[in-house]
């Protein structure tokens, strides 16, 4: 009697390679976005995703290979390259995509739950030595798009160092309520408001305040 061997097709191995993959970086990122990247080892990982201890290893070439994994896929989460690249080429007024880009920043600073944010927020606050990969690689490329986008609506060359006061004054409000959204000090602010009402008010002024800030040699 003769045994048959099952073989995996090289196109299911591939798929389930790239599902494990995927696997483990969902598990890292949620642990990451728990307990810092310091804290995190790959066991702990390996144990959540139910995979081999090596397969952190084989699939990334370590720790750091995965954490660089991580932080690229919350970049793609956090608003994606493509969509701003589509609302940069599209046949929106300046005005328009300023406005479409608040409406992102709105959608991303009100995910509360799931790890990608969290995730983000520790690597701000406590940088690892991967975080300069992610933002040349992922980070800056969106941040032209961003700053483009800005220099048409306000009528300032790229160069000008007007325009980056104004970005700050664009991100700032935003960048503040994502970082402290889960900060336990949040419980002692003396007023209260419900969150997508207050952002809703803080995108219409951020939009009025760029209004008043726009190149009044180049507005129209």
């Amino acid at each position: 009697m003769h045994t048959t061997i099952k073989k995996t097709s090289p196109v299911s191995g591939r798929e389930d390679g790239r599902e494990t993959r995927a696997r483990i970086i969902e598990c890292a990122g949620r642990l990451f976005a728990q307990n810092g990247y310091a804290n995190t080892t790959s066991k702990e990982i390996c144990q959540l995703a139910h995979v081999n201890q090596s397969a952190v290893n084989y699939h990334f070439g370590g720790l750091n290979g995965l954490h660089i994994a991580v932080l690229e896929e919350v970049q793609i989460y956090l608003v994606n390259i493509d969509i701003m690249t589509r609302l940069y080429h599209s046949d929106a007024s300046p005005r328009q995509k300023v406005e479409r880009l608040l409406a992102f920043f709105w959608e991303d600073t009100c995910r509360r739950d799931d790890w990608h944010v969290r995730a983000w927020i520790r690597e701000i606050l406590d940088p690892s030595p991967c975080i300069g990969q992610v933002i040349s690689s992922k980070a800056l490329p969106k941040f032209r798009i961003l700053t483009q986008i800005l220099s048409d609506y306000l009528g300032y060359d790229t160069t000008d160092p007007r325009l980056y006061s104004c970005l700050i004054t664009l991100i700032a409000p935003f960048s503040l309520i994502f970082i402290t959204q889960d900060n336990p000090i949040r419980q002692y602010l003396p007023v209260r408001f419900p969150q997508d009402e207050f952002l809703e008010l803080l995108k219409k002024n951020t939009l009025a305040i760029l209004g008043t800030l726009r190149n009044p040699d180049k507005k129209r």
